[in-house]
């Protein structure tokens, strides 16, 4: 108690005979008592140095303990957003990967095109041609029995007569098929 400490300060500490060596001389008891009594004062003036220290100590630890939950939450909540990032990343790289392949193949297939309009520009003209050829072989195919009929009459009947009778007769047969 520090009523007790007071009065061993203010009777006994200070006395230049309550020096362990000086009771020696008078009692080895009483050496081992003045030096408790002494320790015990050196304990009472330290622990009421210390004990703030100690208070101060358990209230710095309730802090540190509240800030790390604190930063373990944090930590936390920063490996759940790095997760996140992690994975927003990788479906950008493949999101990137996929707009390369897609303006690859608009590239392509803008090449593709360029090719395919030349192609039907140079084809232009030979629509006109085939149409015209098309028009003239349904002309000749409907001339064709006639055309053949006169062919073969010419060779089998006309071979025997001279060149103006042949062509007279020829040009009356021509006459005669166009008719019917």
């Amino acid at each position: 108690p520090a009523v007790v400490m007071k009065r061993i300060r203010e009777r006994f500490i200070n006395h230049p005979d309550f020096q362990p060596a000086v009771i020696k001389n008078v009692s080895s008891a009483c050496e081992g008592l003045c030096k408790w009594v002494r320790a015990m004062e050196v304990y009472d003036r330290v622990a009421k140095v210390v004990a703030p220290k100690r208070e101060r100590l358990r209230e710095a630890e309730g802090l540190l303990d509240i800030q790390m939950q604190k930063l373990n939450t944090k930590r936390a909540e920063l490996k759940t957003l790095m997760d996140r990032l992690h994975a927003l990343n990788h479906e950008f790289e493949e999101m990137n990967n996929r707009k390369k392949e897609l303006e690859d193949n608009i590239e392509i297939c803008s090449q593709k095109l360029i090719r395919a309009e030349k192609l039907i520009s140079g084809l232009g003209g030979e629509k006109e041609r085939w149409t015209e050829a098309a028009r003239l072989l349904g002309i000749r195919y409907t001339d064709l029995t006639g055309d053949t009929l006169l062919s073969s009459g010419t060779v089998a009947y006309l071979g025997a007569f001279t060149v103006d009778n042949g062509l007279q007769c020829h040009q009356k047969w021509l006459a005669l098929c166009q008719e019917k």
